[in-house]
């Protein structure tokens, strides 16, 4: 396997690779850009075509050309693998092991079902289709087909193009009865294929033909959880909306398919829709990459209400500008699908006026409204609730000071009642709250790179920069010399990532002028010997802290001279 990744990384161009995804400019050898995965505004995403891998040193990401597929795609390694694999023309599943060859099994597996639900499609399926406002050319961009009700008529099919019995049931496809016989999962249902974020089918959902409904029988019924579909991380038609959201960094989501295809129908393209669960973390993760703002549309009766919340509190709190569209009182059609039928362009038109998520919370509690106290204090409470779990503190004064305004409450005593407030209600599934990645790296860490990449860009410092050198983590050292010392060949395995680092960061921060190179110098020296003190000074305290707790007199009495000589030059350092 070792062997095939290498053969895809050198068949791939890493640089044409993430310029696919994100806009890059060329900085020397190297390309630099905005990072993906983090909110900036000066580029500090760098790439070396070179060394074949990518950093940022905003939020310290990096990796190769599988792993930035992986974290951006929210792919596992093999997924990753087998589409890379594909733009190479490098055949995974024979060249990888008995575990890679089953999922490549599965894909294809997936994909001839999907096939045979298509060539399945009746008269009365589509008759009931059409029924619900979709057209012909929509249910062939959707590939959009019918399960048979016979027992066995997809495993029989598939049996014939020779896929394996214990294949088909670990697809999802077929499950095995008490008496040890196999049969079809999908029975007289209306076939959506799921499809993964590069369009290939990993799984189905199946509605219900009318008429063939029962008390057991669910409207909707989901392929199961197999080694490729995981329904926590699927968002239906995101393989054919990425691009558009992305283009617009606005993401509208709803709940079903019929309301995706029916609002795609009528000239919404950047949405996507959950597939029978609620929105989760992994939902959020995915569209983070594209989205900066989410618009809410879920049903309008009381469990649509209940998840448009939930996800409120989950995409704030993961740092989305979240709206919710507003459906008027005098339509009476309850979810998109109907809107489009009935009022064709409405919803589109409904998206664009969507109103921020906290605007939709100041009228549902009322907070403007004369009510009983009571229930005014509960209705401010619940509002503050949502507002402390937001990411942004910029929003949260935003909001606190908009609530003022309504409730005629002081900013300060509605400041002390949401600091005072314990958040629960927010979390997720798992009990966890979302969780948004932040910066890893140090500022000792940054200043530590920066001087070793000024050093590298400018080898004729290396000779001038004893006094940076001698106060630079060891590491750092040897990175350095393996840069600029051609009599240094040897590099412990260690440091072989660092200076990789220090190679992609000459080309973020370039300094071209030798003389400004030698004052930038000096100054991060003067930094990083700062930084060091302070985090000696740090060090000294706690030894402080302990003595005068023990009142270990003799302990305080030889570090107290030493403490506040090292605060004298901390003082003369910040001058």
């Amino acid at each position: 396997m070792t062997d095939v990744v290498q053969q895809i990384k050198d068949k791939l161009d890493l640089a044409a690779f993430l310029g696919s995804y994100i806009r890059l400019s060329s900085a020397g050898k190297n390309f630099k850009g905005l990072c993906p995965f983090h909110k900036e505004k000066s580029p500090s995403f760098m790439v070396s075509p070179d060394r074949q891998i990518w950093h940022c040193f905003g939020c310290a990401a990096g990796g190769d050309l599988i792993g930035f597929l992986m974290k951006y795609e929210n792919l596992e390694f093999i997924e990753a693998l087998k589409i890379l694999g594909e733009k190479a023309g490098i055949d995974i599943g024979r060249a990888g092991n008995q575990d890679h060859r089953q999922i490549n099994d599965l894909y294809h597996i997936n994909a001839a079902a999907k096939e045979f639900f298509k060539k399945s499609l009746t008269q009365e399926a589509l008759d009931y289709l059409y029924s619900r406002g979709l057209k012909k050319e929509t249910i062939e961009e959707f590939e959009v087909g019918y399960a048979p009700g016979g027992s066995d008529s997809l495993l029989r099919s598939l049996l014939n193009a020779k896929f394996a019995p214990a294949d088909i049931e670990k697809a999802g496809l077929s499950f095995k009865t008490e008496r040890g016989t196999y049969i079809d999962r999908f029975r007289n249902r209306i076939m959506f294929p799921l499809h993964n974020s590069f369009g290939k089918p990993i799984g189905f959902t199946g509605r219900i033909m009318p008429g063939y409904e029962n008390e057991k029988t669910g409207k909707y019924v989901n392929s199961p959880e197999t080694p490729i579909f995981n329904k926590s991380k699927l968002l239906y038609g995101f393989d054919k909306t990425k691009n558009s959201i992305r283009e617009s960094r606005t993401a509208v989501l709803i709940e079903g398919q019929m309301d995706f295809l029916m609002s795609w129908q009528d000239g919404l393209k950047n949405l996507v829709a959950t597939s029978g669960t609620a929105t989760t973390e992994e939902h959020l993760k995915i569209l983070k990459r594209v989205a900066d703002t989410l618009i809410l549309s879920f049903d309008r009766d009381d469990a649509g209400q209940a998840a448009t919340e939930r996800t409120i509190d989950l995409a704030g709190a993961a740092d989305f500008a979240v709206k919710v569209l507003i459906v008027p009182e005098d339509v009476q059609a309850k979810d998109p699908a109907d809107i489009v039928v009935a009022n064709p362009g409405l919803f589109a038109s409904l998206a664009a006026k969507a109103v921020p998520a906290m605007d939709y919370y100041f009228a549902k509690y009322a907070v403007g409204r004369k009510i009983s106290i009571t229930q005014w204090k509960q209705n401010i409470r619940a509002v503050l609730g949502k507002i402390k779990i937001l990411y942004s503190p910029v929003e949260k004064a935003r909001y606190i000071q908009e609530l003022a305004g309504l409730s005629g409450i002081d900013e300060q005593h509605l400041q002390e009642e949401m600091e005072s407030l314990k958040i629960g209600s927010s979390k997720s599934e798992t009990g966890d709250q979302p969780a948004v990645e932040a910066p890893l790296i140090s500022r000792k860490e940054v200043i530590s790179q920066r001087i070793a990449s000024l050093v590298v860009s400018h080898k004729s410092l290396y000779g001038e920069c004893a006094p940076a050198l001698a106060i630079l983590d060891p590491n750092y050292q040897k990175a350095i010399a393996y840069h600029c010392d051609s009599q240094s060949v040897s590099l412990p395995e260690e440091i072989r990532s660092l200076v990789d680092i220090i190679a992609l960061r000459t080309g973020l921060e370039l300094i071209s002028d030798p003389v400004k190179a030698k004052t930038e110098l000096g100054e991060l020296t003067r930094q990083l010997k700062l930084e060091n003190f302070k985090e000696r000074r740090q060090e000294m305290m706690d030894v402080i802290h302990l003595a005068e707790k023990t009142n270990d007199d003799a302990k305080l009495a030889a570090v107290l001279p030493e403490f506040d000589k090292l605060s004298k030059e901390i003082q003369t350092l910040e001058r």
